[in-house]
């Protein structure tokens, strides 16, 4: 059991390696929380994402709230604006440069265009400012804002299959050459987009600053793919290696259970059986084991994502992917 009162598994042999979350390095096994999922008030929450090791954004509604975990303390943080006619609400939350994104759409009368406005807040809370506004392609198997990511000159998202896109002071352009390809992490995109779940996406990925392009290697049918490698698996097997995007082996692991995904932070992949779900740390060849989970209700992980969500009763199980070792 965990202090946080999860019972997990884990493969030994962790090694150190680069963390996002400064000064707070851990193990797999120890980067594992429970939260409720209903504010105290009774109002059910969503975690978003990790603002650090120590405090978890939710959503509600039109607020938002932190979460500290260890003091179990929730305060809100700021409300949501949602401009007449929002039909999708705040998605695709990203943090960075001390500030939190996300997006929403709103669909003009008669339903013919739809137009996502981009949002962000101080990460200590303050005024949300509407960074800027564009209009979004029709609805295909593509998705619509299919990832979004703070870069040092502003906001960068994809929109279905139109490209990527960048928006500093308030004009937003696309950024030329990337027409078909979907925001890994800046500044990657790539294709297949996430949104289908038949296909692995980011199979090829190109930067789209350099042009520099990579692919999946093979032979094999690739299971998740990052910016430097990917999973893949031999045909009609469930054990598959590690390579390089330049084919080089990096190891093996058991890809059971483990659907077509992005491989989260270039190093996690999340796989699943019946009451329990495992994710899979390519890089230091362990995994952890988060028993009693409801496999049945999935949150499908964004290629930017730091956690790793799962419903457990009337409790989210968390997996803070930034602060392993």
């Amino acid at each position: 059991m965990t202090a946080s009162g999860v019972a997990v598994a884990v493969a030994m042999g962790l090694c150190p390696g680069a963390a996002a979350h400064a000064g707070a390095a851990e193990p797999l096994e120890k980067v594992v929380h429970e939260v409720p999922r209903r504010l105290p008030g009774g109002g059910q929450v969503r975690p978003r994402l990790m603002l650090d090791a120590t405090r978890l954004l939710l959503s509600a509604g039109k607020s938002l709230y932190v979460r500290h975990l260890r003091s179990g303390k929730t305060v809100k943080l700021a409300d949501v604006p949602l401009p007449k006619g929002t039909t999708l609400f705040p998605a695709g939350f990203t943090v960075g440069n001390g500030r939190i994104a996300w997006w929403t759409a709103r669909t003009a009368r008669g339903g013919k265009k739809r137009t996502a406005d981009f949002w962000a807040v101080p990460v200590g809370g303050g005024t949300v400012r509407r960074v800027a506004s564009a209009v979004l392609p029709p609805p295909s198997r593509a998705g619509l804002v299919t990832g979004l990511a703070v870069t040092p000159k502003g906001l960068a998202w994809s929109a279905g299959d139109d490209g990527v896109f960048v928006a500093a002071g308030g004009a937003v352009k696309r950024v030329e050459g990337t027409r078909g390809r979907h925001l890994l992490s800046w500044p990657w995109a790539g294709s297949p987009g996430p949104s289908d779940p038949r296909q692995t996406p980011y199979q090829s990925v190109k930067n789209v600053e350099t042009g520099e392009t990579r692919r999946a290697p093979g032979p094999g049918s690739a299971v998740a793919c990052g910016v430097t490698r990917c999973i893949v698996r031999a045909d009609g097997s469930f054990s598959a290696r590690v390579l390089g995007r330049d084919g080089r082996a990096q190891g093996a692991v058991d890809a059971t259970g483990m659907p077509p995904q992005p491989l989260l932070r270039d190093r996690f992949a999340v796989a699943y059986a019946l009451g329990r779900a495992l994710v899979h740390d390519v890089t230091t060849k362990t995994a952890v084991v988060v028993e009693g989970v409801d496999t049945g209700t999935r949150y499908r992980t964004a290629p930017g994502d730091d956690l790793v969500v799962f419903r457990r009763g009337d409790k989210y199980v968390i997996v803070d992917l930034a602060a392993v070792k």
